[in-house]
């Protein structure tokens, strides 16, 4: 194993040697300048010393561990204390509570330290433990161990929870690229009606949250964490700058261990890159980080007239996290940022998954709203594994599963309920999703501003919208709270599935404009304000299921992806091509024609197909059809 540097105290956690208040008891810490009562911290429960199992075959006892570690006290000790902490703070201030948060775990985690600090050393001398870093968001440190070494890890002061996975070195090479130097570019006026917007945007009502209450995203900051970033123009005009760092000078400006973190940082690499394949690979999958930030907070410019963002004038920083997701949620929090938009999927995580959990519930309390989408398992999983982490988590994420634009269910999107039956967390069942969003059929932004209508979907769409939303209600009253905003978004949402929560829709389609409007009857209230402006229903607050579904009755199934030199290219169908029938009977919808193909694969089909103003009959022979992608696509515009 690599060996670790010295001096123990890694450089993310330097900015922690400059503390000059020190708590004189380890559980709690003084008293913040708003004058609140001190924080106190919690005792982790159990016997002994906890370690986890291994997933997977782990015979060889050289092999090396990731290995997780929680000291013994948290701001969270067990597995019921969110909504038990939630109600201590119920009548706080998002913003006040994020200080006095962060730093009481800053200080709990320096104490730790400072108690471990020679265990550490010795251990890193001797080579048991390499790649030592340290970690306040949990209150404990991430290295690189063996399943020899785990007993030497237990004998350090403090150590209460050891989790385990397979270590997987997941620090692409990033060949010979640098990292894009980007400035501050002249932000245009936003003005919705100078710009088109998606199909989307009506749906979820957020321009109507626009024009009515001039509610756009203003002072917020959304972190995306994904693989991969472009910059095109309509993204870079709402691009974040770290105020502590000056751009791409190879220095550490604001000291926190990090070079060049002014839009974001790639923590797999310990590098600023965020554009980590080079153009020539910019397919979709490339495209990935960047369509999440633009339907969160993509505006026009003077390239292109399209406006993708839900929240338009919200600001946007990458992280790429690999292995050390709690540095990237560190960092967020440290720019004070309001949501962290994870649109991936991790299955089989095991016992660590309570690690993420704690994670997420910490960072929750320090004024983070992460989002997800549901997974796009459906076809694959069977319940209650549909969702996996981050999105399975309760409370502390949440969670969008998809539709189409006729609202009705896509195929693959990920039900609930999930379940919480690990060592630390005992609910069993738990309640997903919490509302859904549309993610089929999304038009796609390219690098060079021009757009292709009708390109992605995924769940990986859900969750941005989701947080698009939660951006507009947080420039609406900043100080609102996780678990006061979980509460208005799902009391708010349309219900387009069965009546009440169920498990493939949740609460209902995300209603931006009800729930902006519900934020500042509260927020008017909170500050003895006339809240008589944002009391009751008005007219189209919110969309008519019914009348949207028969608006959007027709729609065109499209091949879009056809795999080279499979049965279909062969037989002459191309890209583009809308499928109008088979054996003479009408299709649909995309499963209804994927059913035809399984229960037909030793027949021949004729499929009916229009390219252009012409129809042709093609011959499909029996095998496999070699389909790599279709989509749904309506005759409603996709912008207006």
């Amino acid at each position: 194993m690599k060996q670790a540097s010295h001096p123990v105290i890694a450089n993310t956690f330097v900015a922690l040697l400059i503390l000059s208040i020190v708590c004189s008891a380890p559980l709690s810490c003084p008293a913040n300048e708003a004058g609140d009562k001190s924080l106190t911290l919690e005792a982790v429960g159990g016997e002994g010393i906890w370690t986890s199992p291994v997933p997977g075959n782990n015979s060889n006892p050289d092999r090396p561990l990731l290995v997780k570690v929680w000291f013994d006290h948290q701001l969270l000790g067990d597995g019921d204390s969110y909504k038990r902490r939630a109600k201590e703070f119920s009548s706080a201030k998002r913003t006040q509570l994020r200080t006095q948060v962060v730093k009481a775990l800053k200080e709990a985690s320096l104490q730790s330290h400072r108690a471990a600090n020679k265990e550490l050393i010795a251990l890193l001398e001797n080579h048991t433990i390499s790649e030592l870093e340290k970690h306040w968001i949990i209150n404990g440190f991430t290295c690189l161990s063996t399943a020899e070494g785990i007993k030497s890890i237990k004998t350090i002061p403090g150590v209460k929870k050891i989790f385990l996975s397979p270590y997987r070195n997941n620090r692409a090479d990033s060949g010979d690229r640098k990292p894009i130097q980007h400035t501050q570019v002249k932000r245009l006026p936003f003005k919705p009606r100078l710009h088109k917007h998606p199909w989307y945007i009506r749906s979820l009502l957020a321009e109507k949250t626009w024009k009515e209450f001039n509610i756009t995203g203003r002072g917020t900051l959304n972190i995306i964490h994904d693989n991969n970033f472009v910059f095109p123009e309509s993204l870079s005009q709402n691009l974040y700058f770290n105020p502590g760092e000056r751009t791409g000078n190879n220095t550490d400006d604001d000291g926190n261990g990090l070079v060049d973190d002014c839009h974001g940082y790639n923590f797999r690499l310990n590098s600023p890159l965020l554009t980590t394949r080079s153009p020539e690979t910019l397919n979709t999958s490339a495209l990935h980080g960047t369509m999440c930030a633009a339907i969160i907070c993509g505006r026009g410019s003077n390239s292109s007239p399209y406006a993708f963002g839900i929240a338009p004038e919200g600001k946007w920083a990458g992280v790429i996290a690999g292995n050390r997701i709690e540095s990237a949620v560190e960092w967020a929090i440290e720019q004070k940022a309001d949501t962290y938009s994870m649109s991936f999927s991790i299955p089989g995580l095991g016992e660590i998954r309570s690690h993420w959990r704690k994670i997420m519930e910490h960072g929750s309390f320090c004024g983070i709203y992460f989002v997800s989408g549901a997974g796009n398992f459906a076809r694959s999983e069977q319940l209650p594994r549909q969702m996996r982490t981050p999105e399975n988590i309760p409370d502390a994420v949440f969670a969008a599963a998809g539709v189409q634009r006729d609202l009705s269910r896509t195929d693959f999107s990920s039900k609930g309920p999930v379940e919480w039956d690990t060592e630390h967390y005992h609910e069993g069942k738990v309640q997903k999703p919490e509302v859904c969003a549309f993610n089929q059929g999304l038009p796609l932004l390219l690098p060079d501003g021009t757009v292709i209508p009708a390109a992605i979907s995924g769940n990986s769409f859900a969750g941005p919208m989701f947080c698009g939303a939660i951006a507009l209600m947080l420039s609406a009253d900043p100080d609102l709270l996780p678990w006061s905003l979980k509460e208005i978004i799902t009391e708010c949402a349309t219900d387009i599935g069965p009546p009440g929560i169920d498990n493939e829709t949740g609460h209902g389609l995300i209603n931006c404009y009800r729930s902006v409007k519900e934020v500042l009857r509260r927020k008017a209230l909170r500050e003895g304000n006339r809240p008589a402006p944002f009391t009751g229903r008005s007219p189209n607050d919110e969309i008519n299921p019914a009348t949207m579904r028969k608006q959007l009755a027709n729609k065109q199934l499209v091949f879009t992806r056809l795999k080279e030199g499979g049965r279909s290219s062969r037989a002459g169908i191309k890209p583009g091509d809308i499928l109008l029938s088979v054996n003479g009977k009408p299709i649909a919808s995309i499963p209804e024609f994927q059913e035809i193909l399984r229960n037909s694969r030793d027949k021949n089909l004729i499929l009916l197909i229009k390219r252009g103003d012409k129809q042709l009959e093609i011959r499909l022979t029996k095998g496999s059809p070699g389909i790599a992608g279709m989509q749904e696509r309506f005759s409603a515009p996709v912008f207006e």
